[in-house]
């Protein structure tokens, strides 16, 4: 009897489990019913002790016969009810274990998607590594909308301890988020993502009360490698996090010694008010660069801000904050005086971001910023040659200038990497036809824009860069007629998107229109100013626009900027720009950079 008692409390309590799950009870009824259930077990077995069931009724112990025949099946009876609910229980545990629970299949979260819908399913992937894994958004199962950024922190500050793993490839945030709130077969996700294995869960937070859910499935079968449900108290928020990455780590047989332990542990926040600022930060920051720039990057400022006074060792917080302060010295509505502020704070932030980093490649990279931005580019090419020999998957920064200035060929190779880490990132595609294109292999780099359309659909930045490959070419009115495509791009396209075609066919007027009508309708931005100035052979002009660039807090930065994107040699001439002279004699970098957009009519 008290066998059949436990079994069938089990039961009972993983059926309610399930029941109330679906009907958004409280965790106290769950909680209420485990307790009675633990409580009767003790007036039930006293009371199988003492009576008996019989055909006659209920009757003491000590009146029956035990030769009655009747007794003894009524007992076997018992065996077998006893029997049919072990075996139901074992049914139960197989169904949950090994069949597909998609935690995911939870309402659509009420925040905004940071990436795009791919237009087509991602052709058939290679064989993933087994090492390999990405880290799905967890489900926010709780009423209140506000956890949404918990479960999120949750999910990042896991994918972040799994990364210091060096044996375990893990897919990056940007692509692994982008199938947040989507029901998508795992086999999709795997394919889409080269990853073999997936985690997953749902998390519920009620006050001081979280219930965790974790799940690792192997994508090719959906057989569960390892699964727990957690339920703490928000103190225990921490542990819960070492103890899903330690079982990943064991389920995918890599041994942990303790160093590696600790630097896994080192990767987390360890402050949940810290991570969901993060959190809301991070999602005003994606925003951002979808629409209302400055606006929203001000938004997400205040929270990284807040993170930071939480957490003042908060890395990742300052290295995020330092992308608002480069854009004020980008900004063409920007004054002087607002540069010289942000640059300043700049400085600060990228130090601060590189002190408190534990990511190696991420503080090799910030690293190369902080030469930029200095007023001593002497250790430059030192520093981006460490950064493009490192591994991982850091957040791309401004080492992307480095396929322009004679490292194109590592760049090729760091952004192959860093596809692995984000095949759904619009970047890696981005930056990989880059590299290609300063290698001179135009095609290979109008192939892998092709690629990324099929991915993630035209947007104004691999329209661009098809414009500029197609300008390297020669094929100047196949690159006039995607201008639609490229137009909405104020940043460093639209504004040569009509203009530069036009003046590399030789309508020079019809350039300098294009240009002025921009400037009337979306006011000037003197960098693209300049080579359009160029490419009509207004060598006085662009010079002029050069020596007031040079002349701006942080302007030898967004002159060497400007010398990438044109890809045009020596857009203005060195005597013009003292400051940037000076950083490229220190750095020594060759001048001019390598010419694959020729400008006919630029004599110089």
């Amino acid at each position: 009897m008290g066998i059949a008692y436990m079994v069938g409390a089990w039961l009972l309590a993983q059926v309610a489990d399930l029941v109330l799950d679906v009907i958004g009870a409280p965790d106290i009824v769950l909680r209420s019913l485990v307790a009675l259930l633990i409580l009767g077990l003790v007036p039930a077995v006293i009371f199988a002790w003492v009576f008996e069931m019989t055909p006659d009724g209920v009757k003491r112990e000590s009146e029956i016969d035990r030769n009655e025949s009747a007794t003894a099946h009524t007992g076997k009876k018992l065996n077998i009810v006893t029997i049919l609910m072990l075996i139901a229980a074992v049914v139960f545990v197989a169904a949950e274990r090994y069949l597909p629970d998609r935690t995911t299949e939870a309402p659509p979260p009420a925040v905004a998607q940071v990436q795009p819908e791919a237009t087509v399913t991602p052709p058939p992937a290679a064989a993933a590594d087994s090492r390999s894994i990405a880290v799905l958004p967890f489900v926010n199962m709780s009423s209140d909308q506000e956890n949404e950024y918990f479960a999120d922190g949750l999910s990042e500050e896991l994918l972040n301890q799994l990364a210091q793993i060096p044996d375990l490839l893990v897919a990056g945030r940007t692509s692994s988020f982008s199938f947040k709130g989507k029901n998508e077969d795992l086999r999709v996700i795997g394919s889409a993502l080269g990853v073999a294995n997936v985690l997953e869960g749902s998390v519920r937070r009620q006050g001081d009360q979280v219930r965790v859910t974790a799940q690792m499935i192997r994508v090719s079968d959906g057989f569960h490698l390892w699964s727990n449900t957690y339920d703490r108290t928000m103190d225990d928020v921490f542990a819960i996090q070492d103890d899903i990455s330690s079982n990943v780590a064991d389920s995918l047989k890599i041994v942990l010694d303790e160093s590696a332990r600790q630097r896994m542990q080192a990767a987390g926040i360890r402050n949940v008010d810290a991570f969901v600022e993060f959190q809301k930060g991070m999602e005003l920051f994606h925003i951002a660069h979808g629409g209302e720039l400055m606006k929203n990057l001000r938004k997400g400022l205040v929270h990284f801000d807040r993170a930071i006074e939480l957490v003042p060792e908060f890395g990742a917080a300052y290295w995020q904050k330092s992308d608002y302060y480069a854009h004020v010295i980008i900004e063409p509505s920007s004054t002087n005086e607002e540069r010289a502020v942000a640059l300043a704070d700049l400085r600060e932030v990228l130090d601060a971001a590189y002190r408190y980093s534990v990511d190696s490649p991420r503080r090799a990279f910030i690293d190369v910023d902080r030469v930029l931005f200095s007023d001593d580019w002497t250790p430059l090419h030192d520093r981006i040659e460490k950064a493009l020999a490192i591994e991982g998957c850091p957040e791309p920064t401004w080492i992307e200038l480095a396929t322009g200035i004679g490292h194109a060929e590592a760049a090729r190779d760091l952004w192959k990497r860093y596809q692995r880490c984000e095949p759904l990132g619009t970047t890696a595609h981005l930056k990989r036809a880059d590299a290609e294109f300063w290698l001179g292999n135009y095609e290979s780099a109008l192939e892998i824009l092709s690629e990324g359309e099929v991915l993630l659909g035209t947007n104004p930045w691999i329209a661009g860069t098809r414009q500029w490959i197609l300008l390297a070419l020669g094929q100047y009115d196949e690159a006039l007629a995607i201008t639609p495509d490229v137009i909405d791009d104020e940043a460093f396209f639209g504004m040569g998107a009509e203009a530069l075609p036009l003046a590399m066919s030789g309508n020079i007027e019809g350039a300098r229109s294009a240009m002025e009508q921009w400037i009337s309708e979306h006011g000037r931005n003197l960098r693209t100013e300049l080579y359009i100035h160029a490419a009509i052979g207004d060598r006085q002009g662009a010079n002029q626009l050069a020596a007031e660039l040079d002349a701006r807090p942080g302007g030898p930065m967004m002159l060497l900027v400007t010398a990438v994107y044109c890809a045009c040699g020596a857009p203005f001439d060195l005597q013009a720009t003292p400051n940037f002279s000076a950083r490229i004699r220190e750095s020594g970098t060759e001048w001019p950079l390598e010419t694959h957009i020729r400008y006919p009519a630029k004599g110089w």
